[in-house]
């Protein structure tokens, strides 16, 4: 492989921990289920995307969207106050996640090896670093390899951000490798721009109808390391 590029959420850290307190804190909601609603929070927020990243949606009207409409499924209303309080705990939260074990392996892999890495990941400019600084990734990454949608100016699926990562980093897209765990926007994504793609699918989803399969996958029972070291 000439290269690795890495989805953020959800990819590299746990993106449900943080998800999994705010509820505890803010909602009376039962703990078996909150996994599901965390899934569902990520397709309404998902539907929406491009309209915030257009501008014709405000980030907090997003917030307050994919929760209201989360909750619905599972027969809660919820309120704007409460919608906007879990966003401000669920932001908090963020503030303390960690890499997860074997993303940090695979990226001092890629480093010993002096394999290129990247990261492209969707999101405002601004919240997308906090998380960058927060888990420590410019240790593996340098800056200029990492690319967020509101910075660049398109949005996962669309081509024009793979390729500009493409162009950015002078990648070889026959051999270069995208990991994320959005079937829609990171699989779908890559294989449109005729990168490889690694699925990391460690919640276990059913794949979606898609005119594209993946090159791997990560199932529930593997790690991400071990996907790397034989490629």
């Amino acid at each position: 492989m000439s290269a690795v590029i890495f989805d953020l959420d959800d990819t590299l850290y746990d993106q449900l921990e943080p998800f999994k307190r705010a509820v505890q804190k803010d909602l009376l909601f039962p703990e078996a289920q909150i996994e599901d609603l965390y899934l569902f929070s990520r397709r309404f927020s998902d539907e929406v995307f491009h309209l915030t990243h257009t501008g014709k949606m405000k980030v907090e009207d997003m917030h307050i969207y994919r929760m209201q409409n989360a909750c619905a499924q599972f027969g809660m209303n919820l309120t704007l106050e409460q919608a906007l309080r879990f966003q401000e705990d669920y932001a908090y939260f963020q503030g303390q996640i960690e890499l997860f074990e074997d993303a940090k392996e695979t990226l001092s892999y890629c480093q010993q090896y002096n394999i290129p890495v990247g990261l492209i990941t969707n999101g405002p400019t601004d919240h997308q670093w906090a998380k960058v600084q927060q888990l420590g990734l410019v240790n593996w990454i340098a800056e200029e390899n990492i690319f967020i949608s509101s910075a660049i100016g398109f949005s996962k699926p669309d081509i024009k951000l793979f390729e500009y990562a493409e162009q950015a980093m002078g990648l070889d897209k026959r051999d270069t490798y995208y990991i994320g765990d959005s079937y829609e926007n990171d699989i779908n994504g890559a294989k449109n721009a005729g990168w490889k793609a690694i699925w990391r699918n460690h919640r276990g989803r059913k794949k979606p109808q898609s005119k594209f399969l993946f090159d791997q996958v990560i199932e529930p029972n593997h790690t991400l390391s071990e996907i790397i070291s034989v490629l």
